[in-house]
C-alpha cells in the first residue's frame, strides 16, 4: 500500500505503559520499509513522556481523558487532528473512543482489528497471520505487526522496542549515583517489586532475599517503587538494608533515567520491565499468571522467569493461591541475574 510521497502515519495507542513501550517496536519496522515516512503516536496525557525525544517520531498527540466528557474538548481535539492530514492510521486499541478518533482523522487508510462495533470506523481490517495460542491469545506484537503487514510492511525479526532517554537525564542519574558512594566498578542492579495487579507481583520478602543474594556478589541493588506502590514502598523500607539504593516513586522519565543507567533489571511482569529492553538494559521479567508468548517479546540478552504449574495461564488479576509465584524461587531468580551480569554466582 504505497503511496507517491513518504507517508504520513498515525498509530493510536492510548493506554497502558507496557503496552505503549510495545508499541514502539513498528517504529522501526515502518522506517525500514519506508525510511521517509513521518510517523506520529497518539497516547494518552500521562504516558506521552515516554516516548519525549523519540528520534523516530515526528511528534506525539496528546488526548486528556480528564477531559474526555467535555464537548468543547473533544471538538478542540478531533479538529486538530483532521488538521493534521495523516495518510494512514493503525488503531491498536480499538475501544470505541480510538475508532471514532481513526475516523474523524480523515485518513485515506484506516487500519484497524474486527471488533463488534467499531469495524466501521476502519476501510482495511487486519486479520491475524498467525494462530493463537492455547490461551485463546496472540502475542500483542503480532497483533500490531498485522496492521503493519495491511500497509505492505514486512518487517524482520527481532522485533525491538525503543525509548530515548536524553543525555542529560544520565548525567543527572549519575551524579545521583555518585552521592551513593557507589565502589568503582561496582554493578548496579535494578529490581522492580511492584505491578498493577497483586497476582504479577512475585513476593516481596523474595525480592528482599535477592537483594542480600546481591550484596553477597558485590552487585549494589537499586529499587523502585511507583506512585501507586507506597504501601509496598513502606513495607519495604522497614526492611532494607542500609547499603541498598531506594528510588520511591520517581516520574515516568525518572523511572527510565534510573533503569537505562543498571546493569541489569528484574521486574515483575508490568510497565517498568518493558522499559528495561527499550532502554537496552538487560532484563528479567517475572512472570506469574500472565503469558510470556504474548508479553515477552524480547530477544537475549533479555530473559524472563516462569514456573509452570497446573492452573499456569489463568489471567487473574487477584488469587489467593499464588501457586505459580510461590514456585519461582529466589535461587533460580538469583541465576538468571548473575547471567544477565555475565557472571557466575558462587555455589550456583
Amino acid at each position: 500500500m504505497k503511496t507517491d510521497h513518504p507517508p504520513k502515519i498515525l498509530i493510536i495507542r492510548p493506554r497502558f505503559l507496557g503496552d505503549l513501550i510495545l508499541a514502539t517496536g513498528l517504529i522501526g519496522a515502518i522506517h525500514q520499509d519506508c525510511p521517509g515516512a513521518e510517523i506520529w503516536f497518539l497516547t494518552e496525557e500521562g504516558y506521552s513522556e515516554a516516548l519525549q525525544n523519540h528520534p523516530g517520531l515526528a511528534g506525539v498527540l496528546r488526548f486528556e481523558p480528564r477531559k474526555k466528557n467535555n464537548p468543547f474538548y473533544l471538538w478542540s481535539f478531533f479538529r486538530k487532528l483532521r488538521q493534521m492530514k495523516f495518510d494512514k492510521v493503525l488503531d491498536l486499541f480499538c475501544n470505541p473512543r480510538t475508532a471514532q478518533m481513526a475516523y474523524w482523522s480523515g485518513a485515506p487508510v484506516r487500519v484497524g482489528f474486527e471488533m463488534r462495533g467499531r469495524s466501521w470506523a476502519y476501510n482495511y481490517l487486519a486479520p491475524p497471520s498467525s494462530p493463537p495460542f492455547p490461551s485463546g491469545r496472540r502475542a500483542v506484537t503480532e497483533a500490531y505487526l498485522d496492521q503493519a503487514r495491511v500497509l505492505g510492511i514486512q518487517p524482520a525479526s527481532p522485533y525491538k522496542t525503543s525509548l530515548e532517554v536524553t543525555a542529560e537525564e544520565k548525567a543527572h542519574v549519575r551524579k545521583l549515583l555518585e552521592r551513593a558512594q557507589l565502589k568503582p566498578g561496582e554493578r548496579v542492579v535494578a529490581l522492580s517489586p511492584g505491578a498493577s495487579w497483586p497476582a504479577k507481583r512475585w513476593p516481596l520478602e523474595r525480592f528482599i532475599e535477592l537483594g542480600f543474594w546481591l550484596k553477597r556478589e558485590g552487585v549494589r541493588p537499586l529499587y523502585l517503587f511507583g506512585p501507586k506502590e507506597a504501601d509496598l514502598a513502606a513495607e519495604f523500607e522497614g526492611r532494607m538494608d542500609k547499603d541498598w539504593l531506594l528510588i520511591n516513586q520517581p516520574n515516568l522519565r525518572g523511572l527510565m533515567a534510573f533503569i537505562e543507567a543498571a546493569d541489569a533489571l528484574v521486574a515483575n511482569d508490568s510497565g517498568p520491565m518493558h522499559v528495561g529492553p527499550a532502554v537496552g538494559t538487560p532484563t528479567l521479567g517475572i512472570f506469574g499468571p500472565g503469558e510470556p508468548e504474548i508479553w515477552f517479546p524480547y530477544a537475549p540478552p533479555h530473559q524472563y522467569a516462569y514456573a509452570e504449574v497446573g492452573c499456569s495461564h489463568c489471567g487473574l488479576d487477584n488469587c489467593n493461591l499464588m501457586a505459580c509465584m510461590d514456585h519461582l524461587g529466589t535461587k533460580d531468580v538469583f541465576g538468571r541475574v548473575m547471567s544477565l551480569l555475565g557472571k557466575k554466582a558462587a555455589g550456583a
